[in-house]
């Protein structure tokens, strides 16, 4: 959909196989853009029923409520002038309108309202297409594309016009802004598929409009390990992963890729091991207990 700090529209293709067929219900717990889901390809899951998007980020939520109304948001985000390819005028008229949308939609308290709402996704979505890689809209500057590259806002409204997306959009039953446990125990069902992608562990603080720290890594593992349906964990290793998931209890998924968190314009990107733990597979387990499987593992081996 659009660049935002750890975003999956690079991955998302890997993670998909690994979702299973015959799910009834998906849920992401931190949607974000919402792109694993955007890579599915939705006459894979013939049962499936119920499509639920949440972010805690109520500007996120917003702007998926409003994409399931693709027309209206089009027409809204259509009002907004924004710099086109290959013209050579003067950025400053868009770096103004930049910088009042951002003080609007970050800095002035507002509220969203029925009757607001697609005003401020509108805005929303201007700041966000207009800085590096989605990374802290509220703080970010106007990025000048020089008429050398087409502008962002035009590429999200092709999205928005775009079969495939509108596909993905129609099936978008519940938009929610909750905290991950909450969403997770008001779907978690035996038929429902979580994908979660939290805030990785020592990168918290590049997220707008949440509040996660080491406590909630932890809570996240425990309504994780209770619940009755199946999910794939995102995250890069650190070293209490182990200790929450074992790779005797879960199953683990290793690939490299580039670390879209530590992007900086201009500059070579670093790479890093993105990590899939799932509760489902050949090794999944109903209720695993920590310690247990390792145990076992090396008594049998002693």
């Amino acid at each position: 959909m659009i660049s935002y700090i750890g975003g999956k529209a690079r991955i998302g293709k890997w993670i998909v196989p690994f979702i299973p067929k015959d799910i009834e219900t998906y849920v992401e717990a931190f949607s974000g853009m919402f792109w694993v889901f955007f890579k599915m390809d939705l006459n894979n899951y013939p049962n499936l029923k119920t499509v639920v998007y949440n972010d805690f980020n109520g500007l996120n939520a917003n702007l998926f409520d409003c994409c399931r109304d693709y027309d209206r948001l089009w027409d809204e985000i259509s009002k907004y002038p924004c710099q086109q390819l290959g013209i050579e005028d003067t950025p400053s008229e868009y770096r103004e309108m930049f910088d009042e949308y951002q003080k609007q939609v970050f800095h002035s308290g507002v509220t969203i309202t029925q009757e607001n709402k697609y005003e401020i996704a509108s805005k929303y979505v201007y700041v966000l297409t207009q800085i590096f890689s989605g990374s802290k809209p509220e703080t970010s500057s106007y990025i000048d594309y020089k008429g050398k590259y087409r502008c962002k806002v035009l590429i999200f409204l092709d999205k928005l016009k775009n079969p495939e997306y509108r596909k993905h959009f129609d099936r978008i039953t519940f938009v929610e802004n909750l905290d991950f446990q909450a969403v997770i125990e008001k779907y978690d069902s035996e038929k429902t598929y979580f994908y979660v992608d939290p805030p990785y562990w020592k990168t918290e603080n590049y997220y707008s409009n949440h509040d996660f720290d080491r406590g909630d890594h932890e809570r996240l593992a425990n309504t994780l390990i209770g619940m009755k349906g199946m999910f794939s964990l995102s995250y890069y290793d650190f070293p209490l992963l182990k200790e929450w998931f074992s790779p005797y209890d879960y199953v683990w998924e290793k690939k490299e890729f580039a670390k879209a968190a530590a992007a900086k314009s201009g500059k070579k990107q670093n790479m890093g091991e993105e990590l899939l733990i799932m509760n489902y597979g050949d090794t999944k387990v109903s209720k695993p207990v920590r310690g247990e499987q390792l145990d076992l593992f090396i008594h049998t081996f002693i």
